[in-house]
């Protein structure tokens, strides 16, 4: 049966088929291939990272050149226009000079998402970053729809006829949180099933075993029952402390069948990345942007709700909304965690991509934060530092989106009750009069500590 949501995308794809027709008619569009230059904020340490392996390496390479021989005009264009429609109204000179980076990150997203979809050549890719210069190669920005600095997402390429082992390895303490999501469609997702982190088994020594195939678990533990409609494992390792948590080492093998395959060719990977960005546009212009954040009236969040679609995890409750503010002025948001074990509060553009997350405080977790005496917490969002120590910075933004997360929930909803937010705007004269008695400030010099941490601790990537 068709949701609600299902029914809105479809009107919103003939929309933008005719809206296709119009532009090519309008001659809007010129058939040109272009290299995109990329800008490094970042020299990873590739050299101890368990995510630069071998197989990163070649993907990344193998993105870099489709995103060379493709710029895909048409497609860009359409997703201009789709997202001008979903934020509404008039563009201001700040979300129309960060347009043109979103819509080139997004493309390059939808290459990533293609070059490691062989289900009979399996590999893990970790994708869904920043720009970064590392393994001999300046690899594109690839962030879309609500990117989450804390998370290290990879994608694994499932067919539901295949049988596939995951060795995975943890350096403990390990992730915050950690999940394996089976999807049906790498842009929309719709979750299948999933393995969380507190349902997974890890030996003393941090090695563990993931079995995914078409049969029940029989006993086995760390089993995923995979279906006809699985078309990839997307995994989430979402770390806490960035200094001394770090992402489990991942690899697959697709156990042999005794038939002969040949790999995916660029032209049919092109192909797919073409196929992957049409989609993005209808889901994250029009779903993410559009349905899940500009309903909302500005500066608000949304009621935390859960959903199988358009990039949010099942296991998770999401709240969604955009800001504007002035020189003067901050957002504050007090936040009830509800239980979960995992929550963070993240700001993005306009085009809910982050601006620089490695060298600006844009997000914090339950794990960074400081909690308020009964538990919650209380972020602030202002272009001007409070001086609060949990001071979310849009870079120099007035403008921008928000989806905050609350992940590893409770089975019963505790007696504080479930997950929550509430928003108001404030003059920053007047701040001190609506944050917590117990609110832990900030010097200078501790905040200049707090960002050469977070840097130290992303470079650990």
């Amino acid at each position: 049966m068709l949701t609600n949501m299902d029914i809105h995308l479809q009107k919103k794809r003939n929309v933008f088929r005719k809206l296709h027709k119009r532009l090519l008619k309008l001659g809007l569009i010129a058939l040109v291939f272009v290299s995109f230059s990329s800008v490094t904020v970042q020299d990873a340490q590739a050299s101890t990272s368990v995510l630069a392996t071998t197989d990163q390496q070649e993907l990344d390479a193998l993105s870099i050149q489709i995103n060379q021989s493709n710029s895909y005009p048409l497609l860009k264009a359409q997703a201009k226009a789709a997202y001008k429609l979903a934020y509404g109204g008039s563009l201001s000179l700040e979300a129309e000079s960060r347009l043109n980076n979103a819509i080139n990150e997004l493309a390059f997203s939808a290459i990533q998402k293609a070059v490691n979809n062989d289900p009979y050549f399996p590999k893990v890719y970790w994708l869904n970053t920043p720009p970064r210069s590392w393994l001999d190669l300046n690899v594109p920005g690839g962030r879309y729809s609500y990117d989450n600095p804390d998370n290290i997402y990879r994608t694994i390429p499932i067919d539901g006829s295949s049988k596939y082992i995951i060795h995975g390895k943890r350096t403990f303490p390990g992730p915050t949180d950690v999940t394996f999501s089976l999807i049906s469609n790498p842009n929309s997702q719709q979750t299948i099933t999933y393995l969380s982190g507190k349902d997974l088994v890890v030996n003393a020594d941090g090695s563990y075993l993931i079995t995914v195939d078409s049969n029940p678990a029989n006993g086995r533990t760390n089993h995923i029952q995979s279906t006809s409609a699985a078309v990839q494992l997307f995994v989430r390792n979402n770390l806490g402390n960035w200094n001394t948590e770090t992402p489990d080492a991942l690899t697959v093998e697709r156990l042999p069948d005794g038939i002969q395959r040949t790999p995916k060719s660029k032209l049919t990977i092109a192909a797919e990345a073409w196929t992957n960005l049409q989609e993005s546009i209808i889901d994250y212009g029009y779903g993410a942007l559009g349905i899940k954040t500009h309903t909302n009236p500005v500066n608000t969040l949304s009621s935390p709700t859960s959903s199988s679609t358009l990039g949010t995890l099942v296991t998770q409750a999401s709240s969604f909304g955009h800001f504007k503010l002035a020189d003067d002025e901050a957002l504050v948001a007090r936040v009830v965690t509800g239980g979960a074990g995992y929550v963070v509060f993240p700001v993005t553009d306009p085009w809910m991509v982050t601006v620089d997350p490695i060298h600006h405080q844009s997000s914090l977790n339950n794990v960074q934060a400081a909690p308020n005496a009964n538990g919650s917490y209380t972020f602030v969002v202002s272009v001007q530092d409070p001086g609060v120590a949990n001071w979310i910075d849009p870079a120099g933004l007035h403008e921008g989106t928000i989806m905050v997360r609350w992940q590893n929930l409770p089975d019963t909803t505790p007696a504080t009750g479930g997950p929550s937010v509430q928003t108001q705007v404030v003059k920053l004269a007047d701040l001190s009069s609506v944050l917590p008695s117990d609110t832990r400030y900030v010097t200078p010099e501790q905040r200049s500590q707090q960002l050469a941490d977070r840097a130290a601790g992303y470079a650990l990537r």
